[in-house]
C-alpha cells in the first residue's frame, strides 16, 4: 500500500467520524454548518479576480495563499477552541472540517506556489 493510499484512507475515516459527529449534533448545527461546508471553495470563485486562471486545474499564484488558508485545519480548530472558551457552540465548524477532510479524501490538497497540487 502506498503512502498516498494510506493518507486517503485516513482522510476517509476522518471525514466519516466528523460526519457522524455532525449527525449526532444535527440539532445544534444550524444553517452556518451548510455555509461552512461549501465556503472554503468560494475562494475558487474569487480566484479569477486575483489573476487569470492558468488552466489545467491550476490557481493563479496570488490566489494560492487564500486557498491554502481556507483549506488547512488550523483556522477552524483555533476558532473551535475560541468558541468553546467563550461558551459558544462550535458545532457549525464541523462543516468546515468535513469539507477539508473530504477534499483530502478525494485527493485534493493544499496548493503549491505555482497553483498546482502540492500536498494531499
Amino acid at each position: 500500500m502506498t503512502a498516498r493510499a494510506i493518507h486517503v484512507a485516513e482522510y476517509v475515516v476522518i471525514t466519516g467520524v466528523l460526519a457522524g459527529v455532525a449527525w449526532l449534533q444535527r440539532d445544534q448545527l444550524g444553517s452556518l454548518f451548510w455555509v461552512l461546508l461549501v465556503a472554503p471553495d468560494l475562494g475558487l470563485v474569487i480566484a479569477p479576480a486575483l489573476g487569470p486562471l492558468p488552466g489545467r486545474g491550476l490557481l493563479p499564484p496570488r490566489a494560492v495563499p487564500i486557498y491554502n488558508l481556507f483549506h488547512t485545519y488550523a483556522i477552524p480548530v483555533l476558532i473551535w477552541v475560541g468558541a468553546v472558551t467563550a461558551g459558544i457552540g462550535p458545532w457549525p465548524l464541523l462543516g468546515w472540517l468535513i469539507h477539508i477532510s473530504a477534499d483530502r479524501a478525494l485527493g485534493y490538497g493544499l496548493r503549491g506556489p505555482d497553483g498546482g497540487q502540492a500536498l494531499i
